[in-house]
């Protein structure tokens, strides 16, 4: 704001419960000023807060409330970017109802632009992108080119996300451009660094080199410092390319506490150092490797960093494996896949609580039973999870009781599957893991009724066969060995095998069996499995 547009607004404020009417100049200020703060929270938060409290107070006592939902606005998305998204969103759906109902259409725009973020917080891609295609679709010819470029990136941001590379690369060729026009370094940096993050995950490697390179070239010929993020999206491009040496020095800033004290994002670095951990042990750099993630826990255990710190223990297993000490590995992977599960499930009742808050509607309810049901599935192979286990298989021992029925558990293993993941990559062994659910659910299909399959954690599934006689069971398992093991999986995984072992028990139907002992029977079958040589069964069943 200029000097004069400062003193109208102050002038305003001091009039109190009852201003005089705003004058053209002072009207005018107060647009300026709710633009400019509209575009404030990607830049310096808590000052679009504290401004867009001050302006709130203002424009209610005059009553403009088309003024009041946009300033609203940029209170929501200070909220979003701070995690509050159930808060977020009941301002941005009480501003996008009012802006439907008066047809206030950059209301509208702008309620769809923070909407657009919350959803993609929350994991819901598609409605995200929705929301980001209105955001740009609703603007009118009062949007600044500042907030087009704003919209037009976010909306790049979403495409990408849902894997629509070729329409990300439009819009961010769209918003570079505009930015390059407008001579605005910051979100010349922003776009470069969001769309070579795009094609790092799922576009060209040698397009996201040129954008990591022209990001770091912008950088330091404007004397700007890259932060840990974009330092990490760097990485992700060199990763990407197998420049693993390379990849770890632009890393290595997040060794520096002060540097990590410099950066704004709100994990202090932890994210950071866990990327450099994964490419120093790559590159068999094991104490280095070590010592980088032991700052990294002591940083997520200060900080509560719930999602990092499972991370965290996932990299210290692989770390004691690449050691060669596989007990030690084994038995944090076991600590990993509880803390895993149990994190999926507190951050899936979040995401149900957040919805709830957006929509009071039946709306709600429905988006509340959709999230309650994806709490209850692991979301690489949508086969229930653990907590579906634990909620669902003392009913169906239960009620198989009262009916003289059989229930039967199986306990599958992918035997050596760090193979799959060391010799090929990540994505592979997922797509192996979705695969080997494929196999499971028609498995269940030939079941009994009330059967079911499940994901426990890393690449150990169960198999619930409710009823049935002891050598259909028998013969259902081997089957289901046998069929995983001839897969056609070279496609995947070339001459890596896959194959599973299985360890089954069940139980008399009085008393009713105790969950915890009937799984820690097919524990001790499965571990009998892998003893005698892996890719078999191995039943005790009563």
């Amino acid at each position: 704001m200029t000097r004069s547009e400062v003193t109208a607004v102050t002038h305003i404020e001091e009039h109190g419960a009852a201003p005089a009417p705003l004058s053209a100049e002072e009207l005018t200020a107060l647009e300026a000023e709710v633009a400019e703060v509209e575009l404030l929270p990607r830049v310096d938060s808590a000052a679009a807060a504290a401004r867009a409290e001050r302006l709130l107070r203002v424009v209610r006592a005059h009553g403009l409330t088309e003024l009041e939902m946009r300033a609203e606005l940029a209170q929501a998305e200070v909220l979003q970017r701070d995690g509050e998204l159930g808060q977020a969103g009941v301002l941005a759906q009480q501003a996008l109802r009012w802006g439907t109902e008066n047809g206030a259409t950059l209301v509208q725009a702008r309620a769809h632009y923070v909407l657009q973020r919350i959803f993609l917080d929350l994991g819901d891609l598609s409605r995200g992108l929705e929301h980001s295609l209105r955001a740009v679709e609703l603007l009118d010819e009062r949007a600044s080119a500042t907030m087009r470029l704003d919209h037009l990136c976010r909306l790049g941001d979403a495409l990408g996300l849902n894997r629509d590379v070729e329409g990300a690369r439009r819009r961010y060729r769209q918003s570079l451009a505009m930015a390059v026009a407008l001579g605005d370094v910051d979100r010349e940096l922003t776009v470069v660094n969001n769309w070579a993050y795009i094609e790092a995950q799922h576009g060209d490697a040698e397009t996201a080199l040129g954008l990591s390179t022209r990001l770091q070239e912008l950088s330091a010929a404007q004397g700007r410092v890259l932060t840990l993020g974009r330092l990490d999206t760097v990485a992700r491009v060199l990763i990407r390319l197998d420049r693993l040496a390379e990849a770890e020095e632009v890393l290595q800033p997040a060794t520096d506490p002060e540097f990590r004290r410099f950066d704004a994002d709100g994990d202090a670095g932890a994210e950071g150092l866990l990327a450099l951990v994964r490419v120093q042990r790559a590159l068999g750099k094991l104490d280095e490797a070590q010592q980088n993630l032991d700052v990294c826990v002591e940083i997520c255990d200060k900080l509560s960093l719930g999602t990092l710190r499972v991370e965290a223990r996932e990299e210290q297993a692989e770390l004691h494996a690449a050691a060669g000490d596989f007990e030690a590995a084994f038995h944090e992977h076991q600590a990993y896949a509880r803390e895993a599960l149990q994190l999926q499930s507190d951050e899936r009742d979040a995401r149900a609580r957040a919805i709830q808050a957006v929509y009071e509607t039946s709306e709600a309810r429905r988006q509340s039973r959709r999230y309650r049901e994806l709490s209850l599935r692991d979301p690489l192979t949508h086969l229930y999870n653990r907590r579906f286990v634990d909620e669902e298989l003392p009913l169906l021992l239960t009620a198989a009781a009262g009916r003289g029925e059989p229930v039967t558990v199986a306990l599958l293993d992918l035997d050596h599957f760090k193979c799959v993941n060391d010799q090929h990559s990540h994505d592979v062994g997922d797509q192996v893991l979705r695969t080997v659910a494929e196999l499971l659910e028609d498995a269940v299909a030939q079941a009994p009724d009330g059967s079911f399959a499940a994901r426990m954690g890393g690449e150990e599934f169960l198999l619930v066969l409710a009823g049935g006689d002891h050598a259909a069971t028998a013969t259902l398992l081997e089957e289901l060995c046998a069929t995983i093991r001839a897969h056609p999986w070279s496609a995947l995984t070339a001459d890596v095998p896959v194959t599973t072992s299985i360890g089954a028990a069940s139980a008399p139907t009085v008393p009713v069996p105790d969950p915890a002992q009937l799984l820690s029977r097919a524990d001790a079958c499965l571990y009998r499995a892998k003893r005698a040589g892996r890719d078999r069964v191995v039943c005790d069943l009563v």
